[in-house]
């Protein structure tokens, strides 16, 4: 009993290790299992970043952008100061008549931050009106004596390089070129400031309406605008791209920019002096009068108006609507009764 009991136990045990080898073996021959398959075709699925509305110009941005509070810098347009930096950044810029026939731009950054930005230059009284519509951190180089007087009067918050210097501002020396054209910025360092300043991190301003674009096939093949704002070293040609529903901007040793939107705003203009003796100009800012906006490839006629220095600016067509933009980069051109426009 004892013997066959040890027979039939060496059998078993012969038949359960045969079976264990078998097992290896198609173990590592094999295909994988599908569920095994699936599981490592899956990509790793990384957190989505949200995109939401740009509240200064309709673009669709990073949720930690779409709010911040915006930041406004003066430019200068001297030829001597071509070409700027960070133009193409900004999400709405002005352009007017500074001085003689000189243009300054205004930049209003809210939902990108350049490296760099420039040249800065001096404030300029007018200006502040469009700075308050959005309650903006104001950069700028000094300023003439009334524009000074009311950036303190107003309670601008003031980002100006004569009190923040290197913290935020910095030459770049170029042969040939005067020192005046050499200022630079940065986006970052001067949100930076702000927060040190215990400023407002979000904006506080009514945003404007968006729309998207108009279909490809309704877009006309071809439009441009030219702005005569004095000689020819200050005329701006916008022309239309269909297939982008873009204006590239065009002058005289100035980087290529291109925009969504172009709005033409007729105001009135006038000499003054300081009471330093300092010659400028005013401009009524508050009020209404005539604006055609450039979108689509289309001239929409229009009108604006503004009720005060901290209420936004409002654009109509023709028939009292409010103005629905593209999303994307808006340019205000600042003009008069005498500028020469050509619209094509």
């Amino acid at each position: 009993m004892n013997k066959r009991l040890k027979i039939l136990l060496g059998i078993l045990a012969g038949i359960a290790l045969a079976g264990l080898i078998i097992w290896h073996y198609q173990g590592q021959n094999a295909p994988v299992s599908q569920t095994t398959s699936e599981i490592s075709k899956k990509p790793n699925k990384q957190e989505e970043v949200k995109k939401t509305v740009c509240l200064v110009d309709g673009s669709l941005v990073d949720e930690n952008l779409a709010n911040r509070h915006p930041l406004a810098i003066m430019i200068e347009n001297s030829v001597a100061a071509r070409p700027q930096i960070g133009l193409a950044d900004a999400q709405l810029v002005y352009e007017a008549i500074a001085e003689g026939g000189i243009t300054r731009f205004l930049a209003i950054y809210s939902c990108s931050e350049p490296e760099k930005v420039g040249p800065v230059r001096s404030a300029r009284i007018y200006y502040l009106d469009w700075v308050s519509e959005f309650n903006a951190f104001y950069a700028h180089v000094g300023g003439n004596y009334d524009a000074l007087q009311k950036i303190k009067e107003y309670g601008i918050l003031d980002l100006d390089q004569f009190r923040y210097g290197n913290s935020a501002y910095w030459r770049v020396p170029e042969a040939g070129k005067a020192i005046e054209h050499t200022m630079y910025t940065s986006t970052k360092k001067l949100w930076n400031i702000a927060d040190k300043n215990k400023w407002p991190k979000k904006a506080d301003f009514t945003p404007w309406d968006f729309k998207d674009d108009l279909e490809e096939s309704q877009r006309p093949q071809n439009a441009s605008a030219t702005i005569n704002f004095s000689t020819p070293n200050y005329s701006v040609k916008w022309i239309y791209d269909p297939k982008t529903n873009t204006y590239s901007r065009s002058q005289t040793k100035t980087p290529t920019i291109k925009a969504k939107n172009i709005i033409i705003q007729w105001m009135d203009r006038w000499p003054i002096v300081s009471k330093i003796g300092e010659r400028g100009y005013a401009m009524r800012t508050i009020g209404s009068g005539k604006a055609k906006i450039l979108m689509d490839g289309k001239v929409i006629d229009g009108t604006w108006k503004k009720d005060s220095r901290t209420e936004r600016t409002w654009f109509y067509d023709s028939s009292g609507n409010k103005i629905k933009f593209n999303r994307g980069q808006i340019w205000i051109e600042i003009v008069h009764n005498d500028t020469a426009i050509k619209l094509e």
